[in-house]
């Protein structure tokens, strides 16, 4: 277990974040580790927020360059970054915004054979999905039941969101919603607004600060579907499918 104090420049820091959920909150933040996958339109205000309110350690999976159609949603680059490494990139624009946050980047993409090298038991305390494929989606869902870490998944499309929340074994989980892997693969470009990268990503870094932090009320056994172009958010129950793997 990793015990890590708050330093005075810390406390002054996150002293605002304080005010709500207390010194020994804070600590206890500054000792989780996450692993995320992507840095991209989601992942870019999702890793901002999680390193500003100061969670200990964060491995990113990151292994693109910036190309010139990411620089309309992807805020952690910029047009002189064309053409170098996303995470590189993402890695020093964090550490200049927190140095107290510890930030390893994996030039590769997160696979079955790679996680189990960053994913010992009791090392990590939260997954965290920011990707734009179904695969790595249902990867992420089936290592945090394997490994039994929490973890969030969320997706965009145009002015639209979705959400989700899984507790391994406890709540129903991503495949208890979409089944398996659509076989049909669409290689066409997914329409997005900015700005729903922006609210969608927040609301993924609150989700797991409230996950790490053990306050509020998270996304659990529900899908929240987010409708920016009309300001509509519903939360879709969801029951545990008992013949899934989560179940077992």
């Amino acid at each position: 277990m990793r015990t890590c104090m708050l330093s005075e420049e810390e406390k002054e820091r996150y002293q605002r974040q304080i005010l709500i959920i207390g010194d020994k909150k804070q600590e206890s933040l500054k000792n989780k580790k996450i692993l995320q996958v992507g840095a991209g339109g989601l992942g870019g205000p999702l890793i901002l927020a999680l390193v500003a309110a100061g969670v200990g350690e964060i491995i990113l999976f990151e292994n693109d360059v910036v190309s010139l159609s990411n620089l309309g949603r992807q805020i952690l680059y910029k047009t002189q970054d064309l053409g170098l490494s996303k995470g590189v990139l993402a890695q020093k624009r964090l550490q200049e915004l927190n140095p107290h946050v510890k930030i390893t980047v994996i030039e590769e993409w997160l696979s079955a054979k790679s996680a189990p090298k960053y994913l010992d038991p009791g090392d990590v305390d939260y997954l965290v999905d920011a990707s734009d494929n179904f695969e790595t989606k249902f990867l992420v869902n089936d290592l945090g039941l394997k490994y039994n870490i929490p973890f969030t998944i969320a997706g965009i499309q145009g002015f639209e969101g979705q959400l989700i929340s899984v507790d391994p074994h406890r709540t129903a989980c991503y495949r208890c919603l979409f089944g398996d892997v659509p076989k049909k693969k669409d290689t066409s470009p997914i329409p997005v607004m900015s700005s729903t990268c922006g609210v969608v990503g927040s609301l993924q870094a609150n989700e797991i600060l409230k996950g790490l932090l053990n306050h509020g009320t998270r996304i659990l056994n529900a899908l929240l579907m987010i409708g920016l172009e009309t300001g509509d958010f519903t939360k879709i129950p969801i029951n545990p499918n008992p013949n899934c793997i989560c179940q077992k």
